[in-house]
């Protein structure tokens, strides 16, 4: 068997190894994601919560075409798993220069709409104006290569499809590096660099997007394993392919759009708070991601070995390995949230010596801890059913944990029982455990073994 497959010989002997083979590499991967942020955020710090809040608002925007294309690579790598399982390259192949086409296309029309529209996107969020002013610089210098990070993203859930979770992260490490290094340069300055701050901390992050796009791309261009990208056929729009991404990524995407349409409007929630209080949200958050990159790493694991084991015709061990994933990352992610709940105040100490800041976002990091468990199963399960092209169905449970929990119990408990920043993060923590019990519930009842994609 291919060294670019990610299925375990002999049988399910050697699943557990298989787990943890695709796993590691995405939480070093996120966690290089993550530490850059935190990073910027701590060079940024200094400059107060404006530039704090700016920074944070202004992520949420970029973000939201990127989760919008998340549709497009969750439904390539579950059929790219598919089709690596079966042992048919050509259309692992075929799929791959679909997605990356894709990829093209909707990176140019999201950065004109995030070039022209930043400020009026800022506004949405209920920015102040010195937020608006700061954040609109961090959008535009980084609207110009939405193309490239989507190159990234397309190329890097072609390869996680195929098992192979190792060259993502090497391309994302040479990228953090790059985006490191730029940020210390161009927020603080350094020899004949002038300090710009936000717009600094933009550029750095827009450079890495460049960087990580074109290599990746040069990877596959190259060709490694099972994937090969042809320029002969780059440009070729095939409608059969492109159909059968979007029979699985249709709902994905849609499901990436609620979903961050629900964190929006969670968002506007914690902003009209005050600047403050969004800071230590932000804060908070940036803590947090750090310890939810497990949760990401076996959900990779899950789609990858599920969908590549339906593929070869083997749905019991598509399930065990489910299983599998989903209780290494709950063991994982308890440990995390101990350490986040046991030591809130010296992790957002890092960030800021703002005393008010400190308080109430270690108060929220006590609070996301209790998240851990319902995280752990939703991520790993929902990974699985994805890889499954399940997808109608993550969307549907997402839909309704994300806005009767998060978006509508939130709400409730900040302006009705006055509860403030808490009450939100409640309604959060109430979210993912709705959503780990459904997630549970339909992956149990073994349907989605028999999908065809």
């Amino acid at each position: 068997m291919t060294n670019l497959t990610a299925l375990p010989e002999p049988g399910e002997r050697g699943l557990p190894r298989a787990v943890f083979r695709l796993a590691w590499p995405v939480v070093l991967q996120e966690a290089a994601w993550t530490i850059l942020g935190m990073i910027i955020m701590v060079f940024i710090g200094h400059l107060g919560p404006e530039a704090i809040t700016a920074v944070g608002l202004s992520e949420q925007i970029i973000f939201l075409p990127a989760t919008a294309f998340m549709g497009i690579t969750i439904g390539a790598v579950a059929i790219i798993a598919r089709d690596v399982g079966a042992g048919e390259p050509e259309r692992a192949n075929r799929t791959l220069r679909q997605a990356m086409l894709l990829a093209y296309i909707l990176g140019i029309a999201f950065s004109l709409i995030m070039w022209f529209y930043a400020d009026q996107l800022l506004w949405l969020f209920r920015a102040s104006p010195e937020v608006i002013e700061l954040g609109g610089d961090y959008i535009r210098a980084n609207a110009p290569t939405t193309t490239f990070f989507f190159m990234l993203f397309c190329g890097e859930a072609v390869f996680r499809g195929a098992g192979d979770t190792r060259t993502p992260m090497v391309v994302i490490l040479v990228m953090e590096v790059v985006g490191t290094g730029l940020a210390y340069v161009l927020i603080n300055g350094w020899w004949v660099f002038p300090a710009l701050g936000v717009l600094g901390a933009g550029i750095a992050r827009a450079a890495s997007s460049v960087v990580g796009g074109l290599l990746i791309w040069a990877i596959l261009v190259k060709g490694k394993g099972l994937l090969k990208y042809d320029l002969r056929t780059a440009l070729v729009f095939r409608w059969i392919e492109v159909k059968r991404i979007l029979r699985v990524g249709l709902p994905a995407f849609a499901n990436a759009v609620q979903m961050r349409a629900a964190m929006s409007i969670y968002t506007i929630v914690l902003s009209s708070l005050g600047t403050t209080v969004y800071a230590a949200h932000a804060l908070t958050m940036r803590v947090e991601e750090f310890a939810f990159m497990p949760s990401f790493g076996f959900g990779v694991a899950a789609t990858a070995l599920v969908g590549q084991f339906l593929g070869a015709g083997k749905p019991d061990l598509a399930k065990k390995a489910g299983y599998l994933s989903q209780r290494y990352c709950m063991v994982v992610m308890v440990c995390l949230g101990v350490i986040t709940f046991t030591f809130s105040n010296q992790l957002i100490s890092i960030f800021t010596d703002d005393p008010e800041v400190i308080r109430i976002g270690a108060m929220g990091l006590k609070i996301w801890s209790f998240a851990m468990p319902g995280m752990a199963t939703n991520n790993s399960l929902s990974g699985g059913l994805q890889g499954a092209g399940d997808t109608r169905w993550v969307l549907l449970l997402s839909t309704v944990g994300m806005w009767t929990m998060r978006v509508g119990g939130g709400a409730l408990l900040v302006f009705a029982l006055h509860m403030g920043a808490p009450g939100a993060w409640i309604g959060a923590v109430v979210d993912h455990s709705v959503r780990a019990t459904l997630m549970w519930i339909r992956f149990a009842g073994g349907k989605w073994q028999n999908i065809q994609v």
